[in-house]
């Protein structure tokens, strides 16, 4: 079973932009006028919103170091942001991430390295059928703001050379889903099976699009599947200032089923305080029309690891 959209990824980002508006005027109620010197009580509180910015640096200076190394410099940065509705039966949660670093190694004449880049949006409306079980559509968009690039070994010399991979939107992937949530509040996990799914693969940078880059059909923009997907979460406060996130998005192509794309990330949030604040994070990718290439220069199907140790300054809001 498969479907395919018959319009430009122009046209497709307008559809995007439109479904997400025409949501925003579904589950928006303008609150009434009230006197400003009493407190609103939690309870009639609709919106909720908040985010994070953070910031880390690390440089590593070494001369005449008798163990080795190189010098280095690092940056990194994120912003996060969310913005929830609920009342009555109405549930509308909105979330946006955006990631960045860079790093040098050795002297000012090399060149700085991607070591993060990624943006990630989403929004999901829901009605309530109970507290515990909701009726949902989601759509959720990912994808990256700079070139990337394999630095690769040149066969018999001691020269590298840069090899592009990636780029703005090449790749990016949209996926819209309807189906039911299953939600507990108290112990800080949700998930929602959703067997009517489509994602749409982008691949916009010519050159990787005539070498049929991230599954597409060489030569194509747009690569579209239909078939079932199960996303969700937990949350939990292991102790004080200790806390444990993860996500998971699971979906298979009914067309090649049970082949299944994972996407699974781990995050420990450790608070030093309310400026200065650790995060351990690992992310886990499997996509079956990927071609990786390795290490030792062989391809193939693989597993992506991203293990990152972040200590820096946070700015909550």
């Amino acid at each position: 079973m498969s479907f395919t959209i018959f319009c430009g990824p122009k046209r497709l980002l307008l559809i995007f932009l439109f479904s997400a508006l025409g949501f925003a005027g579904f589950a928006q109620e303008k609150p009434t006028d009230k006197d400003t010197t009493v407190a609103v009580p939690d309870s009639l509180i609709f919106w909720k919103k908040g985010g994070k910015l953070n910031v880390t640096v690390q440089q590593v200076g070494l001369t005449n170091w008798a163990a080795g190394g190189e010098s280095s410099v690092a940056v990194g940065g994120g912003l996060e942001g969310f913005i929830n509705y609920e009342e009555g039966t109405v549930v509308w949660e909105n979330k946006a991430q955006i990631g960045y670093g860079v790093i040098r190694n050795g002297g000012g004449g090399n060149r700085f390295e991607k070591t993060d880049d990624a943006v990630v949006l989403s929004s999901k409306y829901s009605q309530k059928f109970s507290e515990k079980v909701l009726m949902t559509s989601a759509v959720n968009f990912r994808t990256q703001m700079d070139r990337g690039y394999k630095i690769e070994k040149i066969s018999g010399t001691s020269d590298t050379r840069r090899t592009l991979i990636s780029d703005f939107m090449a790749p990016g992937y949209l996926q819209a889903s309807l189906g039911l949530t299953f939600r507990d509040s108290k112990k800080g996990y949700t998930a929602t099976l959703a067997p009517f799914t489509g994602r749409f693969t982008f691949v916009l940078n010519d050159s990787l699009s005539e070498a049929g880059a991230f599954g597409i059909t060489p030569n194509d923009k747009i690569r579209s599947e239909a078939g079932i997907s199960l996303r969700g979460g937990v949350q939990k406060d292991i102790m004080e200032n200790v806390k444990f996130q993860a996500n998971f998005n699971l979906f298979s192509n009914y067309e090649k089923f049970p082949n299944t794309v994972v996407n699974v990330e781990a995050v420990l949030n450790l608070k030093v305080n309310d400026f200065i604040q650790s995060n351990i994070s690992t992310q886990l990718i499997y996509d079956d029309d990927v071609i990786i290439t390795r290490s030792d220069g062989s391809q193939g199907r693989d597993l992506q690891i991203k293990n990152v140790i972040n200590v820096g300054f946070v700015l909550g809001f």
